[in-house]
């Protein structure tokens, strides 16, 4: 019998709002195994160095962004990121992740990171 999903908790704001400060604030004082799946994890220790694009997912420069190794990687690094996340929530592990969300170009990253975590108990929170 599958165990019932853990619990989401994604942290969406621009940098420095406080979004990694939550993310520790959870793992450390919240019942439970509070896994950090975040967007810093992600680049910081998954994602090569030639291709850390500087700002969460997204290139430093919104000017050279089509020329970024890693712009045309983005959609499939956040489907990934978000898959990671729904896939940890189904074995029944709380995952809080910190992230910076854009939609640029209409891309459809923000409605398809939406759809992978369709059916689990998730909070979204927007910081400003």
């Amino acid at each position: 019998m599958d165990p019932p999903p853990g619990q989401l908790i994604i942290v969406n704001g621009v940098p420095r709002s406080g979004k990694s400060s939550i993310v520790d604030i959870v793992q450390s004082t919240f019942d439970g195994l509070w896994m950090n799946l975040g967007v810093d994890i992600h680049c910081r220790l998954v994602t090569p160095e030639r291709y850390q694009p500087g700002v969460g997912l997204w290139p430093r420069d919104p000017a050279s962004e089509p020329q970024h190794p890693v712009w045309p990687l983005v959609p499939a690094l956040f489907a990934a990121l978000y898959d990671s996340v729904a896939a940890h929530s189904r074995h029944g592990l709380n995952v809080v992740t910190d992230i910076g969300h854009h939609d640029q170009e209409g891309r459809g990253i923000l409605a398809d990171c939406a759809r992978r975590l369709d059916g689990l108990p998730v909070l979204f929170v927007g910081l400003h």
